[in-house]
């Protein structure tokens, strides 16, 4: 019969052999005690067998010294010990018995069943022991009992390899993140990179940021991005990592954290996760970022809402290289005040085809620093509804070489308050191209110092030119076309250019000023043909009559100097040329005074203009219409209606009452013209056969009444007796069997006097046939 331990001593226990050890039963051991167990050599726990190990007491095992555990026992008797016994084992016993051959003995379920005491006791040697199974199956509490020396030092790359995702999204703590070294750190994979806690992402150092692998750094989920630090942006971002990251990652990114990005990192965002970025994101870049950061690749890629809401400090901010490179949409996005913070650099960066993208809203908010750096390319490259929006403050800013880059269909597209607003040096810069383009409407606006910067051969391309015009049939002021076929020297510089001209029933106010019985261009008439004292040109016929007035009165009358020496050209046949039956003295005409108060008139005749409206007066008191009229003119314009052939000799009523439309004065009401009484009709019959002598011929010079002469063409200076009679016999043809002219005036000088608001006139009197 056995005898067992119990009655032996710790002396007696210790000189057991192997076979005496071996005799005893499982339950002599479990009935061991500590004194004991404790007796037990290295040598005799060699010999035991795992089930008398496995059926030791967990006091027993407790109580089993560090160099039993090291040195006595088996890895086969340690897998042996049941989840108690080795749960029985004390920090110290694990730390300083255990050896790493015991460690990897260890089974998966004892290491799952270590406490957390027990784990946190392991020396950094032991921990790097444990198995990879076995650190795949530590519970996340384990994981979280884990020393940061015992992660950084202890656990191995491979084992960090194989902790689960519950392991390191519920495990891993932030200080334990905190101390991974960047070996540690790169060799997580992509899954467990993506299990990190949004607390332990924004715990990771930035040099273990920095050694992220892009494979890594694109498994970061959205929030673990905006989870990021701005320390680890900008500190542990690589321009390798930012160029990895997806368009998702970008747009997660807050904007404190791209506002944190170095410009060598913005640089490094691709363009398509440039246009990806939100308007708050591109809000949120510095100054600096865009100005130095920004590549004009990734200018380019910038959508047109990010460019509209762009801060007005970041548009200030870009180079001319990044203005160039916009898009010509982007830049049309621009809102005005954007626009209106564009530096001069700026503006002179701009493309043609930039320039062109300009819309009207922002060309009308650039300042006149802005237009006057406008590029000559750029200037002529603008479509005409970007010019009318100028400014007239832009207009006038503009520099000489700019003005003269503005192409023909620019200049004619000026509104009339632009073309006031050019300087008078541009007016005189402007080529003869460009002053031909300009409309009658807007050669009208110009001012006199406008005009008189235009010299005198600029003048001369001008596209209307304006004489002082006298309506003398009472029907208003009447012109022709200037398809018309008339051809004079309006600009009074020794060229004759296509005209438009007065009808036959209406006179021009001149001065034979060089004394030689003819007038001979517009410097004999009123108007910017004339050459003012001072050697400036006339801006208007009224500036040019005004030098008459040597008593400053505001009329011309006979108390004027020269009043004697005006007189009125009845150009009956539309020839353009004075014969002198066709010049007639004011006073022949009745004509008293000449009223210097002209009003701005709007007026639109047969393409002509019609300025400036005043009146005359005649003897009998009445006032009748008198006008600075602008003339369509045209150097090379072949006239669409050819000029009378010369055997065709007008009628009366081509001087008295005009075929082409009269002036359309805006009144309320026209009054009808009264029907002429048989005394009159019959003035007007004698005076029209009063032209001729007993011949048949048309009288000449100052022979002639105060009717108007027909002029022969193709019998000057020797008229026929066959064409005298001709004549005689087309000039009665206008009346009738009463003596009564076949021909009514279609708008009365009451109509273009209503303009003047006068209050005493005497309308529908036709001072030719009334010879008066």
């Amino acid at each position: 019969m056995a005898i067992g331990f119990s009655g032996m001593t710790s002396a007696q226990i210790a000189v057991l052999t192997s076979q005496q050890l071996g005799a005893f039963s499982t339950a002599d051991y479990v009935a061991l005690n500590t004194e004991q167990i404790r007796a037990f050599t290295t040598a005799q726990f060699l010999t035991l067998k795992t089930a008398q190990v496995a059926a030791l007491t967990t006091t027993s095992i407790a109580a089993l010294t560090t160099n039993q555990i090291n040195s006595g026992l088996t890895t086969s008797q340690l897998a042996a010990l049941k989840t108690a016994q080795l749960a029985s084992l004390t920090t110290d016993q694990i730390q300083l018995g255990l050896n790493t051959s015991q460690i990897i003995a260890l089974t998966t379920a004892q290491v799952q069943n270590l406490t957390t005491t027990q784990l946190g006791a392991l020396t950094t040697t032991q921990v790097g022991a444990l198995e990879t199974a076995d650190v795949a199956a530590l519970k996340t509490s384990q994981i979280a009992a884990l020393t940061t020396d015992q992660i950084q030092s202890g656990l191995s790359t491979a084992q960090l390899a194989v902790l689960t995702t519950a392991q390191v999204a519920s495990g891993l703590t932030s200080s334990q993140v905190i101390a991974l070294n960047t070996a540690q750190v790169q060799s997580l994979s992509s899954t467990q990179i993506a299990a990190l806690s949004l607390t332990n992402v924004a715990a990771l150092e930035t040099a273990d940021v920095a050694a992220l692998k892009t494979s890594q750094i694109q498994a970061l989920k959205t929030a673990q991005v905006a989870a990021l630090t701005t320390a680890q942006v900008q500190q542990g971002l690589t321009t390798s990592q930012i160029v990895s990251l997806t368009t998702g990652q970008i747009q997660s990114l807050l904007t404190n954290q791209l506002g944190a990005l170095t410009t060598t990192q913005v640089g490094a965002i691709e363009t398509a996760d440039i246009a990806a970025l939100k308007t708050v994101q591109v809000a949120a870049l510095t100054t600096t970022q865009i100005q130095q950061g920004l590549s004009t690749d990734q200018v380019v890629a910038l959508t047109t809402a990010q460019v509209a809401n762009l801060a007005t400090s970041q548009v200030a901010s870009l180079t001319s290289v990044q203005i160039a490179a916009l898009e010509t949409r982007d830049l049309a996005s621009l809102t005005t005040v954007q626009v209106a913070v564009l530096t001069t650099d700026q503006i002179v960066a701009l493309t043609t085809e930039q320039a062109q993208a300009l819309t009207t809203a922002q060309v009308v908010s650039l300042s006149t620093s802005q237009v006057a750096a406008l590029q000559t390319a750029d200037l002529s490259s603008l479509k005409t509804t970007q010019v009318v929006s100028l400014t007239t403050a832009g207009i006038a800013a503009l520099s000489s070489s700019q003005i003269q880059s503005l192409k023909t269909s620019q200049i004619a597209a000026l509104t009339t308050k632009q073309v006031i607003a050019i300087t008078t040096s541009n007016i005189a810069a402007l080529t003869t191209v460009q002053v031909s383009a300009f409309t009658t409407r807007q050669v009208e606006s110009l001012t006199n110092p406008q005009v008189a910067a235009l010299g005198t051969t600029n003048v001369s391309y001008l596209n209307a030119g304006t004489p002082i015009v006298l309506d003398l049939n009472g029907n208003g002021i009447s012109t022709q076309s200037i398809n018309n076929g008339v051809k004079f020297d309006v600009f009074g510089v020794g060229k004759d250019v296509n005209t438009g001209w007065i009808s036959g029933g209406d006179g021009l106010l001149v001065m034979d000023r060089n004394h030689d019985g003819s007038v001979s261009g517009g410097g004999e008439l009123f108007g910017v043909g004339t050459t003012l004292a001072n050697g400036d040109r006339a801006g208007n016929g009224y500036l040019a009559l005004a030098e008459l007035d040597s008593n400053s009165d505001g009329v011309i009358n006979a108390n004027d100097a020269n009043f004697a020496d005006l007189m009125v050209w009845v150009d009956g046949n539309s020839d353009a040329v004075s014969a002198a039956p066709e010049l007639h003295s004011l006073t022949s005409l009745g004509i008293t005074q000449l009223d210097l108060n002209a009003q701005k008139s709007t007026l639109e005749d047969n393409g002509n203009m019609v300025g400036l409206v005043s009146s005359y007066t005649t003897a009998d008191g009445a006032q009748h219409a008198m006008a600075d009229v602008w003339f369509a003119t045209n150097q090379t314009t072949t006239p669409a209606v050819p000029a009378p052939a010369a055997a065709t000799l007008p009628t009366l009523t081509d001087v008295v009452t005009p075929a082409p439309l009269t002036v359309p004065v805006p009144v309320q009401t026209v009054q009808t013209p009264e029907t002429p009484d048989l005394r009159t009709q019959v003035s007007s019959l004698v005076d029209v056969m009063s032209t001729f002598d007993s011949s048949g011929r048309p009288l000449a010079g100052d022979s002639l009444p105060d009717a108007p002469l027909l002029e022969q063409p193709g019998a000057r200076g020797a008229p026929a007796l066959v064409d005298g009679l001709a004549g005689m016999v087309d000039a009665l043809k206008q009346f009738d069997a009463n003596g009564q002219s076949l021909h009514v005036p279609k708008l009365t000088a009451a109509a273009s006097l209503t303009t003047l608001e006068t209050k005493h006139r005497k309308p529908d009197v036709d001072i030719l046939a009334n010879g008066k």
